[in-house]
């Protein structure tokens, strides 16, 4: 198996727990656990790096529309930025639900395995009181900051 995960994994002995599974779901499992570390971290909390984080999405002062906008754009830049294991990434926002703290995307791109681009999809779900949910076929992981 591939080194595939991040330094902190490495450092907590996550690779050896997932030494039996594949590299493609190995390196999709780190990914999505680094895909909710990130988008539950509020943007300027990062001392060395300002723009990391999401924005706080109760203070902006827009319509749906263009909160909706804003935020998939955001993500899209922030995870091109800061998972380069994830390649063309492209987000799409999901029809909203009934309560209007809740957002969803999905988040779609390609991972290089053993040189091999393969397509990956995630589907990220965002509260009003900071959790994040990040599934795919393989994994579901909750953050919350």
């Amino acid at each position: 198996m591939s080194n595939y995960g991040s330094l902190f994994e490495r450092l907590a002995g996550v690779p050896e727990t997932r030494s039996n599974l594949d590299d493609e779901t190995a390196i999709t499992l780190s990914v999505a656990d680094h895909l909710a570390k990130m988008l539950s971290t509020r943007g300027g909390s990062v001392q060395t790096l300002p723009d990391y984080g999401l924005p706080d999405l109760n203070d902006l002062s827009m319509s749906l529309y263009d909160v909706l906008q804003q935020s998939r754009t955001h993500i899209e830049l922030f995870v091109e930025r800061y998972e380069p294991r994830l390649f063309e990434v492209r987000v799409i926002s999901l029809p909203r639900t009934h309560d209007p703290l809740n957002l969803s995307f999905i988040i779609e791109g390609l991972i290089e395995v053993k040189g091999i681009k393969k397509e990956v999809s995630f589907t990220a779900a965002l509260n009003g009181s900071g959790q994040v949910r990040i599934k795919n076929e393989k994994t579901s992981y909750s953050m919350r900051n």
